[in-house]
């Protein structure tokens, strides 16, 4: 699987070498680390990861921690937890994140499709990168628009 799609729900980077992927139907670890996977979807696509950060800093200006677009058309947007450079991180999808909430130290997310995941990261990391990804949504949006006109 080298695609990411509408079901992918989030990747979580094992070690640098494998990734957990948890999609709507399932959830399977592939031999290639987050990083990589990121740039083969967006690839298949049309555009390599850091094309797509590009896209990120030209449309509203951040290049730490991008969000991306993996592809436009379906508004299909990840955000990484840690910095794009790491081998060994954790994409989520915006799209499919259905709520939030802080839990001690952890933040359990809820996603659309009935999933839930507890992770040890601050709220607030996960809060900063979901209000990125609503800003980089709301600007992709805002540019189709003006282009149907």
């Amino acid at each position: 699987m080298c695609e990411i799609d509408l079901s992918t729900v989030m990747l979580i980077g094992i070690d640098d070498y494998n990734t957990k992927i948890i999609s709507y139907e399932k959830e399977e670890v592939i031999n290639k680390n987050s990083k990589e996977l990121i740039n083969l979807s967006c690839k298949f696509f049309g555009s390599s990861l850091n094309d797509k950060i590009s896209v990120t800093k030209r449309l509203i200006n951040i290049s730490s921690k991008s969000p991306i677009i993996i592809e436009e058309s379906r508004n299909i947007i990840f955000f990484p937890l840690k910095s794009t450079r790491e081998k060994n991180n954790i994409w989520i999808s915006f799209n499919n994140l259905e709520k939030y909430e802080k839990n001690n130290d952890n933040t359990i997310l809820y996603f659309k499709c009935g999933k839930i995941v507890k992770l040890n990261f601050s709220y607030y990391i996960i809060d900063n990168q979901v209000t990125r990804s609503l800003i980089l949504d709301y600007e992709l949006n805002k540019r189709k628009k003006s282009l149907e006109k």
